[in-house]
């Protein structure tokens, strides 16, 4: 007995000492778990206004710029300024080579000397032939005026026909063909189409009456030979026939009597109701409307109206005769006119002595100013205070035929010059107010100039007047503008906002659900509409969340949708 209870205490012994174990196994276990969860952190929306800060670099420029243009090909002996040089009135740009010069007006001199003899022949030569052309000019003019003679009558002629064209096409509208309308001709038709059908349901109506009168009629004969026939029974059976048959006899005869009254009744009711309805389709009969026809006056209207296009196209035909017959004589009158062109027209020699003469004016023009570089001894000023922006000239080269020198006007406000990208662009509009740092001077700004880039579509490109004295041209500096958003009820950090492979908004919110710890928080997604965002917050469609919901906004490990996660301690 003794040995049993010790065996006893033995198993009682291991089995607690193994639900020990279990427990601790489980809590172990439990811990593994729980320890190998995503820890993450959350945040609840709130509300707030997105702002948008646009930063850019730019550049000071000139809002206007000047140019020094010289004779093209004068060699260059020295230049005075550079690019970036602040020059006033008067200030020496650069000096011509003065022998290079005096020969280049020994020349022109000596161009114009050859011009002038050659006018000079040009003009005996045109003295020599003017009596042979007053007669070929004087030919022209008796051709020119006879073509243009005849040319006139045919259009006078055309515009006869023209008028008494247009006079027949009028008296023609003039006639006032009168055409039942449209809503007219529906109003007759339906009223025709609502008269038959009347009349159809009438007639309907008078047969189903008719045939209601003869069955009535039916009815009352067989109900009235029932009635004879017991009646004849009646009178030859009375005498011996007992007392409850002679009852039976009566009653049947009574009550096929009253159903025979009925009948005779109903049948009277049918017969009146026959002939209201006989009268009312009598009625309609007789108030026939009639079935619209317009054939006659459609025929009518078909041959006015073949009548006027016949016409119409005879003054049509008029119309180009007289348009034919004006080209006619415009044609006739710019043969004539070149006719005399042509006979007044120099020869060969004329042409070319209009040429030498232009060509003479020019080469004077020229001397004269390379006479005037001669008096300032080849050197070249600036006629204004500006800016030196490009030396387009260099000593011992020949100046170009474009700009020698351009500088920018000081006595315009210089310019903040920034490009914009399409995204930038949203937030900025002429008139929008920024501000500009160049070095250690910000100054406030307001967008004066706004426009798209022609070479660079997408590109902006913006710019800003800035205070007197503020800025030198080509310094760089930075373009800053920010911009608030509206009020919005749900924000949230832009790292909580997720897109997937559909370009779809979500975020991850916690939720819960039971598992081996219990209750366990998992990530559920949820999507979202997006109404505003910059880099650091997302405004979100309100409804979806509110500011009791834990979003997602960080995690030290990847997790799907529905997965288990722990909150960060």
């Amino acid at each position: 007995m003794g040995g049993l209870i010790e065996s006893r205490k033995r198993i009682l012994k291991w089995f607690g000492g193994f639900l020990v174990g279990m427990l601790v196994l489980t809590l172990v276990s439990r811990g593994i778990y729980a320890n190998g969860l995503p820890r993450v952190s959350v945040e609840n929306p709130g509300q707030m206004a997105v702002e948008h800060v646009v930063e850019k670099a730019g550049n000071v420029k000139g809002s206007g710029e000047l140019a020094v243009n010289v004779a093209e090909g004068l060699r260059v002996s020295e230049v005075f300024v550079v690019p970036g040089e602040r020059i006033e009135e008067g200030t020496a740009l650069f000096s011509l080579d003065g022998e290079y010069l005096m020969g280049r007006v020994r020349a022109q001199e000596r161009s114009i000397a050859k011009l002038e003899l050659q006018v000079a022949t040009l003009e005996g030569n045109l003295e020599l032939a003017g009596a042979e052309k007053n007669v070929e000019m004087s030919r022209a003019g008796e051709d020119a005026v006879r073509v243009v003679e005849q040319a006139q009558k045919a259009l006078d002629r055309a515009l006869e026909d023209e008028a008494a064209a247009r006079a027949q096409l009028q008296e023609h509208l003039d006639k006032n063909l009168k055409l039942t309308s449209e809503e007219e001709r529906k109003r007759q038709e339906e009223a025709y189409q609502e008269w038959k059908a009347r009349l159809s349901q009438g007639t309907q109506e008078v047969q189903s009456a008719s045939g209601r009168v003869r069955e009535l009629q039916r009815r009352a004969e067989s109900l009235q030979a029932e009635v004879d026939e017991l009646k004849k029974s009646g009178s030859e059976g009375s005498g011996g026939v007992d007392k409850d048959e002679v009852e039976a006899w009566k009653a049947e005869l009574a009550e096929k009597e009253a159903e025979l009254s009925q009948v005779k009744k109903e049948l009277a009711q049918a017969g009146y109701a026959q002939e209201d309805i006989s009268e009312e389709v009598g009625a309609l009969q007789g108030n026939a409307p009639g079935q619209p026809d317009f054939t006659s006056e459609d025929a009518k209207w078909e041959s006015w109206r073949s009548t006027r296009k016949s016409l119409e196209d005879k003054s049509m035909a008029a119309q180009r005769a007289v348009e034919d017959a004006e080209d006619a004589l415009e044609k006739a009158k710019l043969e004539a006119d070149r006719g005399l062109e042509d006979s007044m027209r120099p020869e060969l020699s004329d042409s070319s002595l209009g040429i030498y003469r232009l060509d003479l004016e020019a080469a004077r023009e020229e001397l004269a100013k390379l006479q005037e570089l001669v008096k300032a001894e080849g050197l070249i000023s600036a006629e204004q205070a500006g800016i030196v922006t490009r030396v387009g000239v260099a000593a011992g080269e020949n100046t170009p035929a474009g700009a020698a020198v351009v500088f920018a006007d000081t006595e315009k406000p210089l310019q903040f010059e920034v490009i914009l990208d399409k995204e930038d662009k949203k937030y900025v509009n002429q008139g929008s107010s920024a501000s500009v740092s160049l070095g250690s001077v910000e100054t406030e700004v307001t967008v004066d100039y706004l426009t798209e880039e022609e070479s660079s579509p997408g590109s902006f490109r913006a710019l800003m007047n800035l205070p007197e004295g503020v800025g030198t041209i080509g310094q760089s500096g930075s373009f800053r503008l920010s911009v608030q958003s509206e009020l919005y009820n749900c924000c949230i950090s832009i790292d909580a906002l997720h897109t997937d492979e559909n370009q779809r908004n979500f975020v991850y919110v916690l939720g819960e659900r039971s598992g081996i710890l219990g209750k366990e928080l998992t990530a559920e997604k949820l999507m979202v509409e997006v109404l505003d965002k910059n880099n650091r917050y997302a405004a979100l469609q309100s409804g979806a969340l509110d500011g009791n919901t834990k979003v997602i906004n960080a995690a030290d490990r990847d997790f799907a949708e529905g997965d288990p996660v722990r909150m960060k301690e």
